[in-house]
């Protein structure tokens, strides 16, 4: 049986956050999907306060089927590896996954015993699990989804339900993906501030994302006083690549680059080449990358033939 009380447990989570969750839910609506959270969290007593930091994408090779979900963990690894570096203090605060797809509204007997499992292991870093479970689409309301929020504590066979009175959707910026100082800079909300400075080149590359990248939001980063493109760049094998493309001004012009997040041999080699290259344009640097990319991946496939 779930239960509902002791311990106490307050949640603290961006909405940048549920919009990342919200966002791998739109791409996969007929299978389940998930990912680590990441963050930090205080206990006094019976007390814990969660605050989410961080989400991680379940990888590339992840497994998905309509009542099932697996995740990359080694590629989630090396992520928090990398955000560890930066942030020191981080943990692992848990995951979430989805039912929406397959009308189960609670954790399955499967969770339930994964993450029980995973809280009592000698490696768990924490004394607890913190699980998100997305349960269903939504017609109406702010949110997309309904969401349930689970508290599991090491030697500790009970579920607890955190109820929504504890949970405390904030307007913070992620470490990840990243997200700081950014606004959304779109040409229908800053219609003349993306167009401005004369840069026409910015303008053609937003209708080449809108017509052939549509998931590339224009952003712009209030620290550095950039626009820049992240999106997410499908390839061949149906692998998806979180990307950025920068904007920055060059003796009077503008250059343009691009980097992504991949750990696969050949795939990473080329990420790395494209750290210190520069484009005329956000369109040219991703269909460059593009064509590599799904190159190194054919010839791969080609060899294992």
């Amino acid at each position: 049986m779930f239960k509902s009380r002791n311990p106490e447990v307050h949640i603290y989570i961006p909405q940048s956050a549920l919009d990342v969750i919200f966002d791998e839910c739109d791409r996969y609506d007929v299978d389940e999907t998930g990912g680590r959270i990441i963050g930090n969290y205080q206990k006094k007593g019976n007390k814990y306060t969660i605050e989410v930091l961080g989400i991680l994408d379940p990888g590339p090779n992840a497994k998905r089927t309509a009542t099932s979900f697996f995740q990359d963990g080694e590629y989630q690894e090396k992520i928090f590896r990398s955000v560890e570096e930066k942030y020191p203090h981080i943990e692992h605060l848990g995951s979430w996954h989805t039912h929406h797809v397959n009308g189960l509204t609670t954790l399955s007997s499967g969770d339930r015993a994964t993450y029980q499992r995973i809280v009592n292991h000698h490696m768990h870093n924490t004394d607890f699990f913190y699980a998100l479970l997305v349960v269903e689409k939504k017609t109406t309301g702010q949110q997309r989804y309904t969401i349930k929020h689970y508290f599991l504590r090491r030697k500790d066979s009970a579920i607890y339900e955190i109820s929504d009175s504890q949970v405390h959707v904030i307007n913070k910026p992620l470490i990840w993906p990243i997200s700081e100082n950014e606004d959304l800079a779109s040409s229908v909300t800053h219609g003349e501030e993306f167009k401005s400075n004369s840069n026409h080149e910015r303008v053609k590359d937003q209708e080449f994302f809108a017509d052939f990248h549509p998931s590339f939001r224009p952003l712009f980063s209030k620290k550095t006083n950039v626009f820049y493109w992240k999106g997410k760049l499908n390839l061949i094998d149906d692998s998806i690549l979180d990307m950025v493309v920068m904007e920055n001004q060059h003796d009077g012009g503008w250059k343009y680059s691009i980097a992504g997040v991949d750990q696969r041999p050949g795939i990473s080699d080329i990420l790395t080449n494209y750290k210190d290259r520069t484009f005329k344009s956000a369109r040219i640097a991703v269909f460059n990358i593009e064509r590599e990319l799904n190159q190194q991946i054919y010839l791969k496939k080609e060899s294992l033939i």
